[in-house]
């Protein structure tokens, strides 16, 4: 695709767009979903229900910059580095787009190389077995945990599946799970609170700092003993009968 002139002139053109505001893989970055955000009122993010940052905490209060400052707080520093492909484990948004191979049953143009993922992840090949089957669904699953919405779920199902490409270590730090959020896309569920969403993006870094304070009060994010569990992992759990 990059051969001759052509190619050198695409080439040249990310280079002056930046690398890291194109959303392709020919630099090995794999964006497998990202979404926009869906805002209540102007300045109040809706999807507090199926987002979480980039290490599966629950969000803060839903003012801007939304996330709490919570673990290495990668998605909270993305969002006020200004970042238009904000790191996150899931997210929905009101609009989202996904990687459509992932949900395709013709996949014979291209390969998951699972063997070679498991051998670089240390991971057995029987491990393999409990990999997500292509192509995928949206899934729910009978314990009532807000985590196990459908919307969380396909965001869990694609990070379980080795990626299409080989990330390398610098890549995989940068990029993360390939999940991201787009600040700067927002949509609404009224024409008067988009249309105001403009004036509240004006002012609204001025609420970073009493957002960190009233999450702090308001012991923010919510605990979750989920949160580091992994798909095959062995869990005890408490049930109530």
């Amino acid at each position: 695709l990059i051969n001759g002139a052509w190619g050198q002139s695409l080439v040249e053109l990310v280079d002056l767009i930046g690398k890291d505001r194109v959303y392709v893989s020919i630099y090995g970055a794999e964006y497998k979903a990202v979404c926009g955000m869906d805002f209540v009122n102007s300045w109040t993010y809706y999807d507090t229900f199926a987002t979480r940052d980039s290490e599966g905490y629950s969000l803060g209060v839903p003012i801007f910059p939304w996330f709490a400052n919570e673990g290495d707080a990668t998605s909270r520093n993305d969002v006020l580095e200004g970042r238009d492909a904000v790191r996150v484990k899931s997210c929905w948004g009101g609009i989202v787009a996904f990687d459509a191979r992932y949900l395709q049953r013709d996949l014979s143009s291209f390969h998951i190389n699972a063997t070679e993922h498991f051998k670089i992840s240390g991971k057995s090949d029987a491990n393999a077995l409990d990999l997500p089957q292509l192509p995928l669904r949206f899934r729910s699953e009978p314990e009532p945990f807000w985590d196990s919405s459908e919307c969380c779920l396909i965001h869990a199902d694609i990070i379980a599946l080795p990626p299409f490409l080989g990330p390398s270590k610098e890549l995989k730090k940068e990029y993360g799970d390939g999940i991201f959020m787009n600040p700067y896309v927002r949509v609404s569920y009224d024409m008067s609170t988009q249309k105001h969403i403009w004036l509240a993006q004006r002012f609204e870094r001025l609420l970073a700092v009493p957002q960190a304070v009233i999450n702090r009060f308001a012991h923010m994010p919510r605990s979750n003993y989920r949160r580091e569990e992994v798909k095959g992992e062995l869990v005890e759990d408490r049930v109530w009968v």
